[in-house]
Formats: structure tokens, C-alpha cells, sequence
């Protein structure tokens, strides 16, 4: 996640405050000359050597926390595990070209795109010799390149790629297609809004919560989600403008400005 972070001012709790805009991007599978390995590159090194660079990278965090948390990642997690199956991939097949690809339909026949055994659930690693992706797919990791990749915030894999340490088993997130479960439904309302989802996700109930529970990291997760949810909204006002017909309101706005002004309001 990037983005431009405001910290707060005086010594009182801390507050996660961002400007302007919020990015989700993905690094290649590897790292480049100028840049150290991080995030989802250190997947593909053996778990010791993976620990010691995040610790050249966290200087302030313990070795035995980063430990615990590399071998849980590995065991569940599936993009770790895609990420893994990619690097070999890429050792099998040097002269072809690889992707991982995001599924958007988890009922789709995985095994015409090679899928890894182990992550069937998230993700597919496409090999082809022309390099073309199948169709319809969130293409996010390329094997080559010093450049990140774009994740889509309407992408359901955005946020557990995000986050992994709230989303350890790799659980997707909203998508457009979500729908209401049976009881909720209405003749207009079938599919689920991602403010709803969210609304969903930040609700308190019984038991414990690894989202309520991770401190600042939960913080800019709120943040995070805010910013896609307007951002969602802006974007259907500008890709609908025909539709809401905003001509028509604006003598209305003119009528209401000019009494204000008149009014002094």
C-alpha cells in the first residue's frame, strides 16, 4: 500500500492520517539491482535467509516473532504458497514466459492454466509461449521487470495481499459479484455493496478478532477501506453521468446559491 501519511501532531494517541491518493501495487517476483527483496519476493528464499532480510528491513522487530509468522505464512497462506510454485515454475521454463494470474471465478477449470496443487483457491500460474494471459484475469505478478504492478481495489485479492497478518489464510474480499445471502435479498437488491461489506468486516461481535485486535495496522486498514469505498462512488458518478441526468439539477443548484448568497448564508 502506498500512500502520502500525515503523522499526527503532540504526543496523544496515535491517529493513521493519509493525502491524497491510496495505491495497491505488487512487486515483481524479483528483486532488482536498486531495490532489496520485501513482501511477497522473500517467499521464494528458504525461511531462514527470508528472515534475515526482513530483519535488514525491520531493524527494531524480533527475529523469533518473524520466524513464527514466515512458517505460518508458508503453511496457510496461498498467495505465499503461489508465489513459491511461480519461482520453480520460472526455473522448470526460462525460455517461456510466466504470470500469476488473480481468478475472478474460483469454479473455473484452473489446470488449463498449469495451477499450482497448493493454491488452487486464489490464484493460477499461466505459462505460455506468447506470454498472453487468459482471458478475462487480474494479471498482477510478472516474473521480470524493475516496475510494480497496479491491484485493482475492486480486485477480491487486493486485501489479503494487502494485509496479509489480518487475512493469514489468504481470504478474499469483496467483489462486485458478492451477493446477499437469501434472506437479505430484494427484487433490487441482490448483490452486496462494498460499503456494506466493509460495514460487515468492522462490526463488533463475540469472540476474539485479529482485525480488532492489531493495533495501528487496523487503523490503516479503516482508512484503507474508506478511501476504496469512495473512490468506488466517484467513479460510478463519472461513468454515469448520462444516466443521473445531473443537467436537470442544475437550476435547482443555481436557485439554492443564489439564495444563499442573496441571504448571506
Amino acid at each position: 500500500m502506498l500512500a502520502q501519511i500525515k503523522p499526527s501532531r503532540g504526543t496523544g494517541p496515535y491517529c493513521y492520517r493519509l493525502h491524497g491518493q491510496v495505491f495497491q501495487r505488487v512487486s515483481p517476483l524479483y528483486a532488482s539491482d536498486q531495490h532489496k527483496e520485501s513482501y511477497g519476493q522473500l517467499y521464494i528464499f528458504d525461511s531462514s535467509e527470508a528472515t534475515e532480510k526482513r530483519l535488514s528491513n525491520n531493524q527494531n522487530c524480533l527475529q523469533h516473532v518473524f520466524e513464527k509468522l514466515d512458517f505460518m505464512l508458508r503453511e496457510i497462506n496461498p498467495f505465499a504458497q503461489s508465489y513459491l510454485q511461480m519461482h520453480r515454475l520460472v526455473q522448470e521454463h526460462p525460455t517461456t514466459s510466466e504470470k500469476m494470474v488473480f481468478l475472478e471465478d474460483k469454479n473455473l477449470d484452473m489446470w488449463r492454466y498449469n495451477a499450482p496443487t497448493l493454491c488452487t483457491e486464489v490464484t493460477a500460474i499461466f505459462v505460455g509461449d506468447n506470454g498472453e494471459s487468459p482471458a478475462n484475469r487480474d494479471v498482477c505478478v510478472y516474473p521480470v521487470g524493475d516496475t510494480c504492478q497496479s491491484i485493482s481495489p475492486l480486485n477480491q485479492c487486493c486485501d489479503p495481499m494487502t494485509y496479509p497478518l489480518l487475512f493469514p489464510r489468504g481470504e478474499c474480499s469483496w467483489n462486485t459479484g458478492m451477493e446477499h445471502v437469501e434472506e437479505r435479498r430484494t427484487a433490487k437488491r441482490t448483490r452486496v455493496t462494498q460499503l456494506q461489506y466493509y460495514a460487515y468486516r468492522l462490526s463488533q461481535r463475540n469472540g476474539f478478532s485479529i482485525l480488532h485486535n492489531s493495533g495501528r495496522l487496523f487503523q490503516q486498514y479503516i482508512v484503507d477501506a474508506y478511501v476504496k469505498t469512495e473512490g468506488s462512488r466517484l467513479h460510478f458518478l463519472r461513468q454515469n453521468q448520462k444516466d443521473l441526468r445531473i443537467e436537470l439539477y442544475r437550476g435547482l443548484l443555481d436557485a439554492l446559491e443564489c439564495r444563499a448568497h442573496n441571504e448571506n448564508i
